[in-house]
């Protein structure tokens, strides 16, 4: 079988955490929510930083050990020469638990109060819960394709240091 190039390796990868995390976040968050209830503004916030670090740390979990078993079974090749973001990746931890917690608490300390901002700038105090399970399912759609493309990178570069 022919290895798969990293860009093909990484899209295909990345699409299928932004799929099922834009189905089983909204789900979660009605399972939590089954009122359907208002969401005010500090809700929303507190939700985007807890699913961030949670999503960061599974995913970091789950996509670690397929990339092990894919480069194992041939189906991608780590990483040769760096790029400016192989360089900064090449800094994080490659143990999936301490890179998805570093993931996972960056991003939540850069995304909930850019969140907050940006709600508070528009004059939204809070959305329906269907804004906010629609807003969830983009959130943690996109958030789920970037942790998955750089824990990926992350771990072909591990690979190809040692």
């Amino acid at each position: 079988m022919m290895p798969q190039s990293v860009a093909v390796y990484v899209r295909r990868q990345g699409a299928s955490a932004a799929v099922i995390n834009m189905a089983l976040n909204p789900a979660l968050a009605w399972v939590g929510n089954r009122g359907m209830r208002f969401m005010p503004l500090r809700s929303i916030v507190s939700d985007a930083a807890v699913t961030s670090v949670v999503l960061s740390l599974l995913v970091a979990l789950f996509v670690t050990s397929g990339v092990h078993r894919d480069l194992k079974a041939g189906r991608v090749r780590a990483v040769s020469g760096f790029s400016r973001e192989g360089r900064l990746l090449s800094r994080l931890p490659g143990h999936s638990w301490a890179l998805g917690l570093m993931l996972g608490f960056g991003i939540a300390f850069v995304l909930a109060p850019l969140t907050c901002g940006l709600f508070h700038l528009a004059g939204i105090p809070g959305l329906c819960f269907a804004r906010f399970a629609l807003f969830k399912a983009v959130y943690t759609g996109l958030l789920g394709f970037v942790v998955t493309r750089w824990v990926i990178l992350r771990q072909l570069l591990r690979v190809s240091l040692t």
